[in-house]
């Protein structure tokens, strides 16, 4: 039931709280001791109302207070009150003990953390002038091209970082020094609110501004997400940071990366990675890559983590030598975070390398305007709305727009339509000549590998194709109509295949049936903000998925293939003639490999040119701050652990003996390595934990979207008949209606079989866009019969389900 609060949105400070708690532990007191944990999560919420009655009673702390404990309990203006259930606040008594925080001290603070930041300028100045840089082709340069930044969100980053320091500041001096631990402390200088600083304003233009009455009322959403909520205008909006599902666990309280609960390091990210994971080929017979690729790429729809760039001569940032061994000290960035490679590393120990990168990601304003612990951004949009295609902002959305016809940029390459080409190859790819082929789209990663730049084009190719066809069917329309038309139903299908399709694929499971109840309309009480746990480590499975060979399969099955490391942000193979179509055939007949701890060497030790992607993986969960593996395990409902043994309820017993050599306690394992480490459940991918995190993310993705193309009572929704004809899309139609496929499997998702049999695509069911045409431009009784009967032919059999 605690989970089914926070998928409910609920508060959890209801008056029966503690009553459902104990009815749950009592049922399950035979199977598990986990009645403890919960017990303890709801003293920590009574905190939150004790603290509330401290402060009624006259605990002063300044004018500019708005703590988060009553930010839960009480509607305020804060657009993000943040749901952390496991909020850890100083007792009555510190809180007497503790000195007043005025606007004096905080601007104080402010001013010494802006000095900090200017000194900044001569190190990145130095670090330019030496060529401190990635180089054109390297694992820097990739790594800066998959969490390309924007010059938006490094605005945001250089406000954010400052108030970090000043957060830091007032730790130390404030509260630290009177005995108060790290996450406590934290907690309170949270309580402090910008709106007496100089950066409340731009903080409240981000996180708390009015919508015009014209974006409310529209049928079309907005490109960066904002106003999908009428009310709380930001919730989803690009740039803002990700939401908690529990209290980040920095070693300092602010920012500072995670450390082992002993307050000793955790082990080197890619000692974890080298002592979990092996090279064995084990492909799901079950699965095709294609649902690897959809994986990828509605993640990258719904989450796009930034990487920094220098504050002041907006630079990639390299951390490592070129020779592989760490910088010298006068050249590391404050926002290094070098991965360690132990000296025995079985790969890279011939090769002298004992540095890996790894860049800190970009933060942002806290949703609440407040000091406090650091939160990373999300420079796409929260929603499952196609921003990856489109682009998150106006600006973007512009430049990918043909401007007649409401058609998205192509390019043609031979004969072929593809994505429109970079103007600037070497800055967007990992090539080092300017006419080299590399894709523009709404999200540099198109081109991390030929398998994901095949599915962003056959998607600008599926608009165009719309666009078209609602020109010809709706002749008086203008460009800008069939533009916004043509993407509000591509939205629609990338919605329904992911939920419908691809949902039951990875779980086992419709979404209906993922919940013990839930409401099909929109419910704009519920937050759908990513959670950070959800975009750091709940979707990285995905990566265990791909395998090291892109197989290409031509129309008369003749078969050959490419390495997947020799293509990372170099799509060529695409644009080869037939090489989009070779790519695709491969895509939906190559199987998945199976999800564990078996990376493919191209992942394990050549992503993005040099990298390791599951070291990358923990790193990133540690810079994020992110608690370990067996808090999130508790929080959704799995017995409380406190030794290794217990882990094997759903850990492999093999692994959790190499977890026990790797980590101190059970409480230091990493998220991802935790999700990544349990047993599948029945019928699905991924284990429950994981399970858990996405189901949570997407009830509140679709219930918290006000634009969901299933919600029929808000201003966006369709008629009945378009939202029949919208539920009969699939990939597989996809595919048949933008290549020159002419039979197919229904379900890509899965090899062909007896079961799922290859047919003509005449058999696919197929989207018919007359129910978009204006009743004016309809044609007369006789003509519509006679295109009825030939669509009701072509479509024999295939009834919607």
């Amino acid at each position: 039931m605690l989970f089914k609060r926070i998928i409910e949105g609920k508060s959890m400070l209801n008056a029966d709280a503690k009553n459902i708690s104990r009815e749950k532990c009592s049922r399950r007191r035979s199977e598990c001791d986990g009645c403890s944990e919960h017990s303890t999560i709801l003293e920590e919420m009574m905190k939150m109302v004790l603290l509330g009655v401290v402060l009624w009673a006259g605990v002063t702390f300044g004018s500019q207070i708005a703590p988060y404990p009553l930010n839960l309990i009480l509607s305020t203006d804060f657009s993000h009150p943040p749901p952390m259930y496991d909020f850890p606040f100083p007792s009555a008594e510190m809180l007497r003990r503790l000195p007043p925080v005025t606007a004096l001290h905080t601007n104080r603070s402010i001013r010494i953390s802006k000095l900090e930041v200017s000194m900044l300028e001569r190190l990145e100045l130095n670090l330019q002038s030496a060529g401190i840089s990635p180089r054109t082709v390297s694992p820097a340069k990739g790594l800066a091209i998959d969490g390309a930044v924007s010059d938006n969100a490094m605005q945001y980053e250089k406000s954010s970082l400052t108030i970090t320091k000043a957060s830091q500041n007032l730790v130390y001096t404030r509260c630290r020094r009177y005995g108060l631990p790290n996450d406590e402390c934290a907690s309170f200088i949270s309580t402090l609110n910008l709106r007496d600083s100089e950066f409340g304003g731009e903080c409240a233009a981000l996180e708390r501004f009015v919508c015009r009455s014209n974006k409310v009322s529209s049928k079309y959403r907005t490109f960066d997400a904002s106003c999908n909520n009428k009310v709380r205008s930001s919730w989803g909006q690009a740039l803002t940071g990700y939401k908690r599902l529990l209290h980040p666990r920095y070693a300092d309280g602010i920012e500072e990366p995670r450390r082992a609960i002993s307050h000793n390091a955790l082990p080197s990210a890619r000692t974890v990675s080298m002592k979990l994971t092996n090279n064995l080929d084990v492909p799901n017979n079950g699965k095709t890559m294609a649902l690897a690729i959809w994986s990828q790429f509605i993640y990258h729809d719904l989450v796009h983590t930034p990487v920094r760039k220098t504050i002041h001569t907006n630079q990639a940032i390299r951390c490592c030598g070129n020779d592989g061994f760490p910088l010298s000290p006068r050249y590391i960035h404050p926002s290094c975070m070098p991965i360690t490679v132990p000296y025995d590393d079985p790969f890279y120990k011939e090769k002298y390398v004992s540095c890996m990168e790894y860049t800190r990601s970009v933060t942002t304003y806290r949703g609440d305007c407040t000091f406090g612990a650091a939160e990373q951004m999300n420079q796409a949009t929260h929603f499952l709305d196609g921003s990856n295609i489109y682009g998150a902002n106006s600006w973007d959305a512009a430049a990918l727009r043909e401007g007649t016809g409401g058609l998205l940029k192509t390019s043609t390459i031979e004969e072929e339509e593809h994505l429109p080409l970079a103007a600037n190859p070497t800055e967007k790819c990992m090539v080092d000549s300017s006419s080299a082929t590399c894709f523009n789209a709404g999200d540099a990663r198109a081109n991390t590998h030929p398998w994901l730049a095949s599915m962003y084009s056959i998607w600008v190719r599926e608009h165009n194709r719309i666009a078209r066809s609602l020109a010809t069917l709706n002749p008086s329309w203008n460009s800008d109509k069939l533009y916004h038309e043509a993407r509000r139903i591509v939205i629609a299908e990338i919605q329904h295949i992911t939920y419908k399709t691809w949902l039951p694929a990875l779980t086992g499971k419709a979404f209906e049936e993922l919940y013990e109840s839930y409401d099909v309309g929109y419910n704009p009480d519920i937050d759908p903000t990513i959670t950070n746990s959800f975009a750091t480590a709940a979707f990285h499975f995905v990566n265990s998925l791909l395998d090291q060979d892109i197989e290409l399969v031509d129309a008369n099955k003749k078969m050959s293939s490419q390495r997947l490391m020799n293509n990372y942000f170099k799509p060529e193979l695409v644009s080869q003639k037939g090489g989009l179509e070779k790519i695709l055939r491969g895509m939906i007949s190559q199987k998945s490999q199976g999800l564990d701890f078996n990376y493919d060497d191209d992942l394990r030790h050549q992503w993005l040119g040099g990298l390791d992607v599951l070291a990358v993986d923990v790193q990133r969960g540690r810079d994020h701050g992110l608690p370990g593996y067996v808090q999130y395990r508790t929080l959704c409902g799995l017995p409380a652990v406190t030794s290794f043994q217990q882990l094997a309820d759903f850990i492999p017993e093999e692994t959790v003996d190499k977890l026990s050599k790797l980590y101190e306690q059970p409480g230091d394992i990493d998220l991802v390595v935790g999700l990544m480490a349990e047993t599948p459940v029945s019928g699905s991918l991924v284990g429950p934990t994981a399970i858990c995190l996405i189901k949570e993310q997407l009830w509140r993705t679709k219930a918290g979207d006000r634009y969901f193309y299933s919600h029929q009572d808000e201003s966006g929704r369709f008629t009945k008949k378009q939202l029949t004809e919208i539920r009969r899309a699939s990939l597989a139609r996809l595919l048949c209606d933008n290549t020159p496929f002419d039979r197919i499997q229904k379900d890509v998702f899965q090899p062909a079989s007896e079961s799922n049999p290859i047919v003509p695509c005449e058999e696919i069911k197929k989207v018919n866009l007359e129910a978009w045409q204006a009743s004016a431009e309809q044609p007369d009784i006789l003509t519509r019969t006679n295109n009825w009967l030939k669509n009701k032919v072509g479509s024999s059999g295939n009834s919607t389900k």
